[in-house]
């Protein structure tokens, strides 16, 4: 079990970006919760099966894609140290 198994795409906010990614040809696009959602078959979908519903949309690919989440969280380094 993993992440995908664990969240459905109604669980994430409808402004999340997911980030797709095709596994053959390496083109990456950007997808919202909101506009997926409006896919009947994907209104309850894990995350897992999202991944697997949907593919590459650059022109005469169609591979298999993987997915991610993004967030605009800035992240920093460790601060910390002796004293």
């Amino acid at each position: 079990m993993n992440w995908k198994t664990n969240l459905q795409l109604r669980d994430l906010d409808n402004e999340q970006a997911i980030e797709v990614t095709c596994k053959s040809c390496g083109h990456t696009r950007y997808e919202l919760p909101e506009n997926l959602k409006r896919r009947e078959e994907l209104k309850h979908a894990y995350l897992d099966e999202v991944e697997a519903a949907l593919s590459c949309k650059q022109r005469g690919c169609h591979g298999a894609v993987r997915i991610a989440l993004s967030t605009d969280a800035e992240t920093e380094g460790f601060m910390g140290g002796l004293a």
